[in-house]
C-alpha cells in the first residue's frame, strides 16, 4: 500500500518536525506533505535544506500566513488527495513520533477489519490524552457525552468520586482495538477515497475540535474508527502537557488566550450537536462555569475578569455558531 504522511507545523518547531519525518520514513511511509504554517524563518531554511535532501520524497507547502490546523489540514489532504499513488493517508502533529513497527501492525489490522475495507479509520494510541487512556483502559467510546459541557457531567463526576474516593474501586483492563465515535488528526490513518465521502476538514474552526467535527462527520455518515492500543505515538513535546492540566487551566497566565478561546468556544459548539435534555446540558455548563472561580484564589483578580469574561464570549460564540476566526 502506498502511504502519505500529512504534518501541519508552525512557529519555530523544526527540531520536533525532523523527528517526525524521519519516523515516518523510518516506518516505510512513501512520501510526506508538510504544510508549513507561516513557521519562523529560522525553521523554514531548515525545512527547505531537509526537503532539499529528501528530494520527491518530502513536499513542503510554505504558507503566507497560519491558517490553523484545520486550514493546514486541509491544504495537506488537498495535496495528498491530488496524488494519483496515494492510497492510504496518515496524518500527524508536528511533535507525533510513530513507532518503525506502525505501518507493519496498520496492515495487519486492515487485513482483520477487512469487512469494513474503505470505510474505516484507525486512531493511533496517544497514551499522554486521558480520553486515549480511558477507552484503551476501561472500554470507553470517546465521543461527546450527551449533554456534557466541556467534558464535564454532574452526575459522572459524582458517580467517579464515589467509587474513586470512597470504594476506592480501580478497574485497568487493555482494549486493543476500541471503537470510537471521535479521534485526534495526530495518529490518523485512512483511505484516501473518504475523502470523496467527507469532504475536508472544517476551515471555520480554525484549531481546537476540528478533528472531532472531521471525524464525527464520518462516523456519523456510517464510517467505523477503531482507536489501537498497539500502535502508541511518543509526543515529543512535553511542554504541551501543560495545555491540558486543568489546576493550571485557562486562568494561569501562560495560558494563551487564543488557545482559551477556540477551544471553549468550538467544543461547546460540538456539544450542542449532543444535548438530549436541554436542562441537563444547560445545567451542566452552569455548573463548570461557576466551579472555574476555584481559580480567583489561584491567580490575580484582574487576571481572572479577563479571562472569565473571554471564557463566556467563547461559550455565547459556540452556543450561538459563530465560528471562523473571530479572535
Amino acid at each position: 500500500m502506498k502511504v502519505y504522511g500529512v504534518i501541519v507545523t508552525y512557529a519555530n518547531r523544526f527540531n520536533f518536525l525532523e523527528q517526525v519525518i524521519r519516523a515516518c520514513f523510518d516506518a516505510g511511509v512513501n512520501k510526506v506533505i508538510v504544510i508549513d504554517n507561516n513557521s519562523e524563518i529560522k525553521s523554514k531554511l531548515k525545512l527547505k535544506e531537509l526537503e532539499n535532501k529528501l528530494g520527491d520524497k518530502l513536499k513542503a507547502v510554505y504558507l503566507d500566513e497560519n491558517i490553523g490546523s484545520s486550514g493546514g489540514f486541509k491544504r495537506g489532504l488537498q495535496e495528498a488527495y491530488k496524488s494519483y499513488d496515494c492510497e492510504y493517508i496518515l496524518t500527524l502533529d508536528d511533535d507525533n513520533v510513530i513507532a518503525k513497527s506502525s505501518l507493519n501492525k496498520l496492515k495487519n489490522i486492515l487485513n482483520y477489519l477487512d469487512v469494513y475495507k474503505n470505510n474505516l479509520m484507525i486512531g493511533m494510541y496517544r497514551p499522554i490524552w486521558d480520553g486515549d487512556r480511558k477507552a484503551i483502559e476501561k472500554g470507553w467510546i470517546k465521543t461527546y457525552k450527551s449533554n456534557n459541557f466541556m467534558g464535564f457531567n454532574f452526575l459522572t463526576f459524582l458517580k467517579q468520586f464515589i467509587t474513586k474516593k470512597i470504594f476506592k474501586i480501580r478497574k485497568t483492563n487493555l482494549f486493543p482495538l476500541q471503537p470510537a465515535e471521535i479521534s485526534a488528526m495526530g495518529g490518523l490513518f485512512f483511505p484516501k477515497n473518504i475523502i470523496d465521502k467527507i469532504g475536508y476538514p472544517n476551515e471555520d474552526f480554525f484549531v481546537y475540535a476540528d478533528d472531532h467535527e472531521y471525524t464525527y462527520r464520518f462516523t456519523k455518515n456510517g464510517g467505523k474508527i477503531f482507536l489501537c492500543s498497539e500502535i502508541i505515538i511518543e509526543d515529543i513535546d512535553q511542554t504541551s502537557l501543560n495545555d491540558n492540566n486543568e489546576s493550571i487551566g485557562f486562568f494561569h497566565k501562560d495560558f494563551s488566550e487564543m488557545k482559551m478561546y477556540y477551544l471553549v468556544r468550538n467544543h461547546t459548539y460540538l456539544s450542542k450537536e449532543f444535548i438530549t435534555n436541554r436542562v441537563f446540558f444547560y445545567g451542566n455548563l452552569v455548573a463548570i462555569s461557576l466551579l472555574h472561580f476555584r481559580n480567583i484564589f489561584k491567580t490575580s483578580l484582574p487576571l481572572f475578569i479577563k479571562r472569565y469574561k473571554l471564557y463566556l464570549k467563547a461559550v455565547v460564540d459556540g452556543l450561538n455558531g459563530n465560528l471562523g476566526r473571530t479572535f
